[in-house]
């Protein structure tokens, strides 16, 4: 098994890990939709699994619950294998993109199913179903019906159904995905809080970086079935592991790069100059830095690890807080590099077609593998 095919994330002290997948696959007749891929889920995090459609992100979500049976591989709820063990005895629940609302059942009836269906006392259930939805501000929407609340309203009852049960994790499939942008910026902003003050294992699904860096303790990135990389977001987006989480979680510079030479250090060349790194880089690799970590040199002493480079001046784009800057770099200016600096730093000098200094730190640089 490669490093590309599986990432097991290390466990923090004290934190112990509710869910482990190990070495779980899933395949269709001869189609291998899921490459072996192991991961551990801890106990009280927000774990997104990000990827683009067809990368295998919901297949985990659906083997965790039951929905779907793995090839191969063991799914542990504390150390016991699940697999066998079916859906209404695994101790999950899941909200589906659709919401999958009853809808000739009020909203306290809805949100009080899975408690009748578990045969608890009706006083039990009437106490548990008024503190949750209480939880997610619906205590005065409790005699209404579906149809008769608004698409955040629905999501709501969906979460207050998913954890009245007081299940050890929420399974979570693009819920957010059917609503408008200004709900759905609302509604991550509820999910995230609500996770926090129930500290209940929330693992959610979804194809959109910018809402699993604003919601996530944890990112696992899929691609093609390949679980590629796990870290928190700031881990990601700063210091990807490949090109495709380079390019797909957020924009980045993609530079070629080349490196030689023997330990402790190898020499990179690259369209931005030479730089240092440890000496396992060697032969082909692709630079990669953030539009946001460049900024136009002005004069002042470098710091140590700070690095300049010239560049040609091709367009200003201004995008409101911030001022988009295209540049060609290289011997031939063959190379083009975005960069963005606040509007309120003057940039209004600028002349398109001339020469400028960028300034960058090495800390911001990843050095990634060809291919």
């Amino acid at each position: 098994m490669t490093a590309q095919n599986s990432v097991t994330a290390g466990l923090m002290v004290g934190t112990p890990n509710v869910i482990q997948l190990v070495g779980v696959t899933k395949s269709y007749k001869t189609v291998e939709v899921l490459k072996p891929v192991d991961l551990d889920i801890r106990d009280g995090e927000f774990l997104t699994i990000l990827g683009p459609s067809g990368s295998g992100k919901t297949t985990i979500l659906r083997m965790i619950g039951g929905f779907t049976p793995p090839s191969s591989g063991r799914i542990l709820l504390r150390g016991t294998d699940i697999v066998h063990v079916p859906i209404y005895k695994r101790p999950f629940n899941t909200v589906f993109q659709d919401y999958a609302l009853f809808p000739h059942m009020t909203v306290a009836r809805n949100v009080g199913y899975g408690l009748r269906i578990r045969k608890t006392p009706q006083a039990e259930i009437k106490r548990r179903v008024e503190a949750v939805l209480e939880t997610v501000n619906l205590a005065d929407k409790a005699g209404r019906y579906p149809a008769e609340l608004s698409g955040g309203q629905r999501q709501r009852v969906a979460l207050a159904r998913a954890i009245v049960c007081e299940p050890q994790v929420i399974l979570l499939d693009e819920p957010l995905a059917a609503l408008d942008a200004e709900l759905r910026r609302s509604m991550q902003e509820f999910l995230k809080d609500l996770q926090r003050r129930i500290r209940t294992t929330f693992v959610f699904i979804t194809h959109d970086q910018e809402e699993a860096i604003s919601m996530s303790d944890r990112i696992a990135v899929m691609d093609h079935g390949n679980l590629v990389q796990v870290g928190t977001p700031q881990e990601i987006y700063y210091k990807p592991k490949s090109e495709f989480v380079a390019k797909f979680f957020g924009e980045n510079n993609i530079l070629p790069a080349s490196a030689s030479g023997s330990p402790p250090l190898a020499v990179i060349e690259s369209p931005l100059g030479k730089h240092w790194a440890p000496a396992d880089h060697q032969g082909a690799l692709l630079f990669a830095i953030r539009p946001e970590s460049f900024r136009l040199h002005d004069g002042s002493d470098l710091s140590a690890g700070e690095r300049v480079a010239k560049a040609r001046l091709d367009s200003v784009t201004f995008l409101g807080a911030t001022t988009q800057l295209s540049l060609s770099v290289g011997a031939s200016d063959e190379h083009r590099v975005k960069i963005r600096i606040p509007t309120a730093l003057s940039t209004q000098n600028l002349v398109v077609g001339s020469d400028v200094m960028l300034r960058w730190s090495e800390t911001d640089v990843s050095f990634l593998p060809k291919g």
